[in-house]
């Protein structure tokens, strides 16, 4: 599938919100930090978990797999570790940086996320 041309701006965006330091790849602080933003972003009842309404897009399985306690809910610590996980399939070479084609082939429609995007 080729993705839209809003989808691949969208992915742009995100990229450049991510790459804090403009050095055209997102290292693991900077990921961590952008997932920081987006669990805020997401809890929309700042509650300071995400219940399923909230992680719009997440496969049910993929929120179970996140939700490490069972309590049907996502800490931020639940949500960045299942994070972590797609930051290291993503990270293709191994340097731990993601550049834009890791960070575009990741987030593909064919993708396997854990949680969110």
């Amino acid at each position: 599938l080729i993705l839209s041309a809003a989808a691949a701006a969208e992915q742009g965006n995100s990229f450049l919100l991510s790459d804090r330091n403009g050095d055209g790849s997102i290292d693991q602080g900077e990921f961590y930090d952008r997932m920081v933003e987006l669990f805020y972003f997401a809890d929309r009842n700042r509650d300071r978990v995400l219940v399923p309404a909230e992680a719009d897009g997440v496969a049910a399985d993929a929120f179970r797999d996140a939700d490490r306690n069972d309590d049907g809910r996502l800490s931020l610590s639940e949500f960045t570790g299942a994070r972590v996980i797609d930051f290291n399939q993503a990270d293709s070479n191994r340097d731990g940086l993601l550049s834009r084609d890791e960070a575009a082939a990741a987030a593909g429609p064919a993708r396997s996320s854990t949680v969110g995007q």
